[in-house]
Formats: C-alpha cells, sequence, structure tokens
C-alpha cells in the first residue's frame, strides 16, 4: 500500500524531481533492511525540547590557588594572576604563570551534562543551533540486556556482579534507562541507538565522524542501523580493537573461542568530505610493520642476512619489488647492474631510465638472483600506518587506572580523536560513563561536550577532570593559539620516488666518484703487481667465479672486500683504505641528501612538548536536564488509556501505589521513629500537590508532593507546590516532599523555607518501587524514609578568617534499608563555594575524604604538585576546609557527594 501511494502522488504531481525523488525511494525500499517492533510505528525521532542548566561551574586553577606555594613578601593574588586569556562566564582566574590549561575561543566552556543522552543531544540541536558543529561523536552504548551488567552504583565499586541484587544501582534514571533501551528486548535496544544515532548525523560537521563502541553480540545490527540512518556509502570502516590477551573463566569464552575483542563502527557525515589525519606505529624488525625486513647493511656498506646475534641497531632492509604492472612506454627497458643485465618484459621498472642511473649511483639497487630490487631501509621511513586491526591496545599492556565498571582505554578514544579531528574541534559523547572522552579531549586541546544519566559516572567524571595534569604541547603559532594547531613531530618519508627525483645525487657522484676511480685504479695496480691468490667475489655478474689477478683481471667497484684479505700485499693497503674511505664518503653525502629532500610526515599524535609549562585540566560547566513535573491524579490518562509503557513514563500512573504504600508504611525516621497517617484523598484542581490527608496520633493536616517517576525532584516543583499549599484551607501543618531522589538546590530550598506554623519534610522513597520485577526481593519493607541535612560547621577564627567543617549526614544505606547517620565515610567529594551568588555553585575548595594515595588530588603529575604546597593539598582530602575571606555576597554554599552520587546542598550565611 505504501508503496502504491508513493507512485500515485509522484505521478499526480507531474513534477519530474518528485517523480525522480520516487525511484531513488523505490530503489532503497529494495534493498534488505532491519526491522524491528516499534520501528515502524515511529519513522520519526519525536523528543522534547529542553533548556539545559548550569548547576556548576569548575576550575581547577581556581582551587589549587588556594594550595599555592607562596613566595615571602609578595601578595598571593598578585602572583596568580595572569591576562585574561579565557573569556568564559567564569571568574578572573587567579593562575601561576607555570601552570596552565588551553584557551578556547571566546564565549566557551566544555560541558558536563546530568541527564539522558537522547534530550541532551536534541537540546544541543534545537535550543542551542548547533547543528554541523560537532567534529566528531564517540559513542559506547550498554553492551547487554541484564539489569546491572552496565551499571555501577558507587564510585569507589567496580565489581558489579551480575544478578546480585546488591549491586543494583539505586539510581531512579539509570533504572529508566534500563527500561527504556531493554523493556522490548533488543527491539527497544535498537530503536535506542537508531534514535541517538539520528541526533547524531545532524549535530555533526560536514567533514565529521561518529565511532560507535560495540561487542560481537550486537555489531551486526549496529552496521544495518548506521547503514540506514548515514547511508551505507558513508561508511568508513570496521575497527577491532582488543580489550585483554585473553579469557580466563568460561563466560570470558574459554570453552569455545575466547573474546578478546571489541569493535568501532565508523561512519562519516560525508564520507568525501571526511577529516583524516593519518598515524603511525613504530616499524620492528621481524615485527609489526617490519616483518620483512630480513636483511641488514652495516657500517662498511656491506650487505647480507640478519642474524639472531646482530644488535638491534642493525641497519635492516628490505629488498622490494622494482617493478610494476601499471608502467608502461618507457619503463620498458634492459638495465645493467653490477656488470649484469636485467630485462623486464612482463612488467616495467617504477621509474625511468635517469631514475634508475640514480637509484644505482645511491647504491638503492639490490640484485637477487636473477631479479633487480630496490633496497628499503627500516629508517627510510621507521612508521607504519595504523590499519582496521588494534592489537596493542590491551588494557593489561596500558597504565589506564580503570575508575569505571564498563571503562573504555583511553588508547583507543585517542587514536579516533586524533585521526579526526583537530586541536579546537567539537568532540561529543553522550555516553559519558568515568569521562575517558573528555579526559582525552582536554589532553589533545580539544572542546567537548559529554553526559550521562548516572549521579555516580558524573561524580567519577567531575572528580577525573578536576584532578588531572598533562603534558603542555607546544602551539606551532602562538599567537593564533589553538587555532594554529600544535607543533608537531615529523619523521622523513624516503620513496623510490623522492629519490628518483633527487637533484644532488648526479651532483655528488660527478664530486666524489672520480676518487674512487683513482683509488681503484690504484688498488688493481698493486694487486697486479704482486698478484694473491684469486679471489671470488660475492656479488655482481662474477659473483663465485675467481678472478685471478697473476692473469691480468682487475676488480670492479663492487668486487672489492669490504674486509681486508690476509694474503693481500701490503702496498695494496693504502689504496684499499682510500677507495673505501672515498666511497663511504660519497655514500654519506648521498644519505644525507636524499634525507634532506625526503617528504616529512607529520606525527599528530607526537606534538612537541614545552617542559617550561604544566598544564591541568581548563574550566568546565557542570549541567543538568529538567525533569518533567508529575502531573496530578485528575491529570493522569484513564485508566483504559493506560498502559504498560505509559505505566513507565514517569508521570502519574503509579501515584495511587506510591500513596497507598505511604499510608500503609508511613514515614520512617531516625531511631526507629514512624510518621504514620490516618487517610489521604487527591486535591482537584492542583498540580502538584497530589495527596492531602492527616496524621494518626495529631489529625493534624498533610499534604504531600511525589517527586517524578525517572528523575530527581527539582526546584520549579518545589516552587509549584508551595503555591498551591499556600492556597488550601485550613493550611497544612506538614508539606512531606517524596522522591526518589531530590536536585540538591531543590533539596536546598525545602530546609531553607521558614513558613511560620509549617513544617516542610523531605523522603526518599525506597528504589524497590520501581524494581520489583527486577530484583529476587526486596531490600527492606519500609518505602519511605526522612532525609536530614547534612551536618556542617561554620566558624569564625581568631584571624577574622572563616572555616568550615563537614561532619556528614544522614545517609540512606540500601543494604542495611535503614537511615543511618554516615558520618564522613561516605563522602565521596565535597565542595565550597566561599561566595555564593544564588545562581550556580563556583568551588574554590574541593575534597575527597575517600581517595586513596593514588586517588583525588594524589592523581596530580609530581612535576604540578611540586609547585603547590603538599600540607595545604594534604587537606583538599579531609573534612575541614581551609580558611578563606568573606565574599561580596557574604553566604557560603557547601555541596556534599555521597559514594552514590547523590548531591546535597547547604547554603549558610557569614555574619559577625
Amino acid at each position: 500500500m505504501a508503496i502504491n501511494r508513493l507512485i500515485d502522488d509522484a505521478l499526480a504531481s507531474g513534477d519530474a524531481e518528485r517523480m525522480k525523488d520516487a525511484l531513488q525511494e523505490l530503489k532503497r525500499l529494495q534493498a534488505p533492511y532491519l526491522n524491528w517492533t516499534g520501528k515502524a510505528e515511529r519513522t520519526s525521532v519525536e523528543v522534547d525540547t529542553v533548556s539545559l542548566h548550569v548547576h556548576e561551574r569548575v576550575d581547577p586553577a581556581t582551587i589549587l590557588a588556594n594550595a599555592a606555594t607562596r613566595l615571602k613578601g609578595k601578595d598571593s593574588a598578585t602572583q596568580w594572576r595572569q591576562p585574561d586569556l579565557f573569556a568564559a562566564p567564569f571568574e578572573n582566574l587567579p593562575l601561576r604563570q607555570a601552570l596552565d590549561f588551553y584557551h578556547h575561543e571566546k564565549g566557551w566552556s566544555n560541558r558536563l551534562v546530568a541527564g539522558d543522552s537522547l534530550l541532551v543531544m536534541n537540546s544541543l540541536l534545537t535550543k542551542e543551533s548547533m547543528g554541523g558543529k560537532v567534529q566528531m561523536i564517540y559513542i559506547d552504548p550498554p553492551y547487554g540486556i541484564k539489569y546491572g551488567s552496565n551499571f555501577q552504583p558507587f564510585t569507589n565499586k567496580r565489581d558489579v556482579k551480575d544478578r546480585s541484587d546488591e549491586d543494583l544501582t539505586q539510581e531512579p534514571e539509570m533504572i529508566k534507562a534500563f527500561r527504556d533501551t531493554w523493556e522490548l528486548g533488543i527491539h527497544s535496544y535498537l530503536t535506542y541507538l537508531r534514535d541517538r544515532l539520528m541526533l547524531a548525523r545532524e549535530l555533526l560537521a560536514d567533514s565529521g565522524s561518529v565511532f560507535m563502541q560495540i561487542s560481537d553480540d550486537n555489531l551486526h545490527h549496529v552496521r544495518e542501523i548506521m547503514d540506514e540512518v548515514f547511508g551505507a556509502k558513508q561508511v568508513v570502516g570496521i575497527i577491532t580493537f582488543k580489550k585483554t590477551s585473553g579469557a580466563g573463566s568460561p563466560t570470558g569464552g574459554t570453552e569455545v573461542l575466547a573474546e578478546v575483542s571489541d569493535y568501532l563502527v565508523w561512519y562519516a557525515k560525508d564520507r568525501q568530505k571526511v577529516k583524516y589525519r593519518q598515524l603511525y606505529r613504530d616499524k620492528q624488525v621481524g615485527g609489526d610493520g617490519g616483518s620483512g625486513y630480513s636483511m641488514m647493511q652495516d657500517e662498511s656498506g656491506e650487505r647480507r642476512r640478519l642474524r639472531d646475534e646482530d644488535s638491534p641497531d642493525a641497519r635492516a632492509f628490505t629488498p622490494d619489488n622494482l617493478t610494476s604492472q601499471s608502467s608502461g612506454g618507457p619503463q620498458f627497458f634492459d638495465w645493467e647492474f653490477d656488470g649484469q643485465i636485467f630485462s623486464n618484459t612482463k612488467s616495467g621498472w617504477k621509474t625511468t631510465r635517469d631514475g634508475m642511473q640514480k637509484l644505482g649511483r645511491a647504491r638503492k639497487l639490490y640484485a637477487a638472483g636473477n631479479t633487480l630490487r630496490y633496497v628499503r631501509f627500516i629508517d627510510d621511513f621507521p612508521k607504519f600506518p595504523i590499519n582496521r586491526l588494534w592489537d596493542d591496545t590491551t588494557t593489561a599492556g596500558f597504565g589506564d587506572p580503570k575508575n569505571y565498571v564498563v571503562q573504555t582505554n583511553s588508547k583507543v578514544i585517542e587514536r579516533c580523536l586524533l585521526m579526526t579531528t583537530d586541536p579546537g574541534d567539537l568532540v561529543l559523547d553522550p555516553t559519558c560513563g568515568s569521562g575517558t572522552t573528555a579526559f582525552v579531549a582536554e589532553k589533545w586541546g580539544r572542546r567537548w561536550i559529554t553526559c550521562d544519566t548516572s549521579r555516580v559516572a558524573i561524580t567519577l567524571a567531575k572528580q577525573r577532570l578536576m584532578t588531572a595534569s598533562f603534558d603542555y604541547y607546544a602551539l606551532r603559532y602562538s599567537q593564533e593559539g589553538l587555532g594554529g594547531g600544535f607543533d608537531y613531530e615529523t619523521v622523513p618519508h624516503i620513496t623510490l620516488k623522492s629519490i628518483a627525483n633527487n637533484p644532488d645525487i648526479d651532483t655528488i657522484y660527478d664530486e666524489d666518484h672520480p676518487k674512487i676511480t683513482v683509488a681503484l685504479e690504484s688498488l688493481n695496480a698493486a694487486l697486479i703487481a704482486a698478484p694473491p691468490r684469486p679471489l671470488k667475489p660475492t656479488q655482481g655478474a662474477r659473483k663465485g667465479k675467481p678472478v685471478d689477478f697473476a692473469k691480468g683481471d682487475t676488480l670492479h667497484e663492487w668486487e672489492v672486500p669490504f674486509d681486508w684479505p690476509d694474503d693481500w700485499p701490503e702496498a695494496a693497503r693504502a689504496p684499499f683504505d682510500a677507495f673505501h674511505t672515498a666511497r663511504q664518503a660519497m655514500q654519506r653525502r648521498m644519505d644525507q641528501s636524499i634525507a634532506d629532500h625526503a617528504e616529512q610526515e607529520t606525527l599528530y599524535d607526537k606534538p612537541r612538548i614545552d617542559r617550561s609549562k604544566l598544564r591541568i585540566c581548563g574550566p568546565f560547566s557542570v549541567e543538568a536536564v529538567p525533569a518533567p513535573t508529575v502531573l496530578s491524579l485528575d491529570d493522569s490518562l484513564s485508566p483504559q488509556e493506560a498502559n504498560e509503557t505509559v505505566a513507565r513514563s514517569g508521570e502519574t500512573s503509579r501515584q495511587a501505589l506510591w500513596r497507598d504504600e505511604l499510608l500503609k508504611t508511613g514515614v520512617r525516621g531516625k531511631g526507629g521513629a514512624m510518621l504514620r497517617f490516618a487517610e489521604f484523598e487527591t486535591l482537584p484542581g492542583l498540580k502538584h500537590i497530589h495527596a492531602s490527608g492527616s496524621l494518626a496520633e495529631t489529625g493534624e493536616r498533610v499534604v504531600v508532593s511525589f517527586g517524578p517517576e525517572h528523575a530527581a525532584l527539582e526546584q520549579r516543583q518545589v516552587e509549584l507546590a508551595l503555591t498551591e499549599a499556600e492556597t488550601l484551607r485550613p493550611s497544612p501543618k506538614f508539606i512531606l516532599f517524596c522522591a526518589f531522589t531530590f536536585d540538591p538546590e531543590a533539596a536546598k530550598d525545602i530546609d531553607e523555607v521558614n513558613w511560620p506554623g509549617v513544617t516542610l519534610l523531605k523522603a526518599q522513597m525506597n528504589t524497590d518501587l520501581l524494581t520489583e520485577d527486577l530484583k529476587k526481593g526486596r531490600s527492606s519493607n519500609q518505602s519511605f524514609w526522612l532525609m536530614g541535612q547534612p551536618d556542617v560547621d561554620l566558624r569564625k577564627r581568631k584571624d577574622g578568617l572563616w572555616e568550615v567543617q563537614v561532619n556528614g549526614f544522614d545517609y540512606f544505606d540500601p543494604r542495611k534499608g535503614d537511615l543511618v547517620s554516615g558520618g564522613t565515610k561516605q563522602i565521596a567529594m565535597w565542595s565550597l563555594d566561599v561566595d555564593y551568588d544564588n545562581r550556580s555553585l563556583m568551588p574554590h575548595q574541593v575534597f575527597f575524604p575517600m581517595a586513596d594515595a593514588k586517588g583525588g588530588w594524589n592523581r596530580l603529575r609530581k612535576t604540578v604538585r611540586a609547585e603547590l604546597d603538599e600540607d595545604l593539598l594534604e587537606q583538599f582530602h579531609g573534612t575541614v576546609s581551609l580558611p578563606f575571606e568573606a565574599g561580596e555576597n557574604r553566604r557560603i554554599a557547601v555541596k556534599i557527594v555521597d559514594d552514590r552520587g547523590i548531591e546535597s546542598l547547604k547554603i549558610m550565611s557569614l555574619e559577625g
């Protein structure tokens, strides 16, 4: 029917161009295609358009300035001040000249976004008009279909086990991500991939590339989907990269063939325009790129087969092919070399007569039996181009510290980035994980945007970036910044063509060869005057045949031995030495000329390092996708319209269950205290107050606002719920906000509201309410827990400065199913903004109490740490801040992040 309609509409239009389009569409429809449940129903991507909100502005330079080594007698702020080269919306940064970061175009800051990748990518496309501005996209989607197989529940726990309830993520956003991706098994997974690839295509620049990392489980499906989205002609290739050297258990594949590789499916926006920078690996004699180099030439110029005992520095070469099937015309001719005539009747020479003469004079020819070959030394070009098999990327062979359960080796992403981008280009990774792509992009001076649904991933990525330090790669044109690129190392690439076209070889030969001729004539005269035993040459036309000096035979240049024969007359010593000295001198001049005229290949992975500078991560923002507001029960769909898909859409269909559960179990406080309710009812006309009831003991009125099913309860909902509560009569005594997770700004607002006679409470909901069908059993019969504020002390010191001490916060332990006082043991990170502006957090001090000797700020390189006060830096792993002065706003913000990535925010005024 669809085909008939396509034909009828085209014919009815009478438009030749439309008919042509219809024919092309018919041709496309004839090709095999991949189909799955839901594909036909969703021929386009329909995504909510949201704005991304900045929650934090992180600048490691500002943070490390507080731990700087102070110079006596000088103002610390003056020491760290530098010209404003980075005009992003960050503070005028104090930065010591020894520490620097790359400065991108004005108005740009790198971005770490918490939220669903589909919403983030659509926001970049529609709200920020970034279509066609991304140079590379790297996507590392979940490989498997097991809940928990791709998610890490705690920042310090990577040994995640499938089917273990203890290791299941407690993040509602991740639970939704799992359901969205795998609700219909492979069918919803393919929809997940297709939707993101369609947006990726629109975001890519015309010269851009997208890489999809995948295992062999779904490799074939990914290739088919990308063919549909980008077009089969845009495929660049499938790269196989080694991830492990073997498998240690049957699950790893040792019952059959071990699974040791993953794959990168590489497509271009337009293959004809794709940006590509060739990367190389080092040739190794007898190994990678050098397996054919079986001959060697020693310092004297003698050539022979390589032996096991030869030095690794031996100048290896391979006798390469000198003929070409594509040659024709003047390239068919006989050529004499070392007294031997070589004919080519089937294939022509790769160069002309003039070129052959230069190759011969430069000793770049080699006779292998009856075949004349070209001498290709391994150092003519000691590199070989990387191809689609990367066997040097195993984790065991690369010192890449693993922070995340599914972290990709940075070497893999580095190659993709270096092949397809230049410094300053924009890179997007919608599957952040531990932030490897952002880390690699920062290292190589690229702009980056990355996002993830998991709070754990965002916390790990933020910590990894803040504590990163890198080599400072010299800029090619410092006045142009990153736009001029790096100052890269180069390597000569000597080719047959470059030698054949060398303008100096004939001149050098004409100048130096007469000395060789004179020395050879003197040598032959001495040998005839006092003839030694006949000599059998080792090369040339007379190879193996005796040269009898007593009969007047003389030696040709190529027949003179390299080592002095013991029976030769002493009178021949001087001309023998003069011959080799002249020959070697001419060869050195020719080799130097050949090297000087060789083309230079740029090594894009080897920029020159400026040792006078140290580099840290540049500023970046931490952003989030706003969560949808929960509708009231009255606004929900009618029962006959509801289905399981809608029930998981995160809006309202489970509110009745949550209300009943709240009535049944009550809310648990610390020490076993309980808040119980007598009844609940819905309130018509209210959208953000979802239930009204009374306390069982006192009868006081309570109203309830439920957060989204699969996202954090945010500031906007708190504001709207309070507005609605003000209209109620009688006024409620308690307003209870229930959520699986609270946005820190929303939690702060709830804690700070001063409404006389009304108490605002926060209750965390047990994620078991979302995962009954995914777990073996519930961790606790309790479903709601009261949440307290972070326990933070603020004190003014005798010297007039202020300091903060973090004591912990009430901590819900999902394994115990209870609310406990966590103290400081579960604090993965906490930060302090000493001059909070009520808009976004700008941390001036950041602490990692859970960090070990290799974690937190200890990750900084020794060269960077040498510029800092180690004692002050060590305090950045504690719970007491460094002293600080009051800022203009006279307010501070303390953000605490626990080991699950859950954030708590405390705002405090500086008074006195």
